[in-house]
């Protein structure tokens, strides 16, 4: 089994926020957050889904790797 990597809350917060800015729309399931983009390509994947549990699945993982490649808390502490 494959050891979970966490993250620091407000890095998930802000990921969510930056897809919504992306111009993803967030949908409350029961599964989890799904975000819905209404342009499908290789940039803007379909299906960018937050499971209940906290875990990313594969559209969401190479968002987030993206996201991390900004460095969005780097000038702050």
């Amino acid at each position: 089994m494959k050891k979970p990597n966490y993250v620091h809350s407000l890095m998930s917060d802000a990921f969510a926020i930056w897809l919504t800015k992306l111009g993803y729309v967030a949908r409350m399931t029961t599964d989890g957050i799904v975000f819905v983009h209404h342009v499908s390509n290789k940039n803007f994947p379909r299906d960018v889904m937050i499971l209940s549990n906290g875990r990313l699945n594969k559209p969401a993982t190479q968002l987030f790797e993206e996201f991390k490649g900004y460095k969005p808390f780097e000038g702050i502490v």
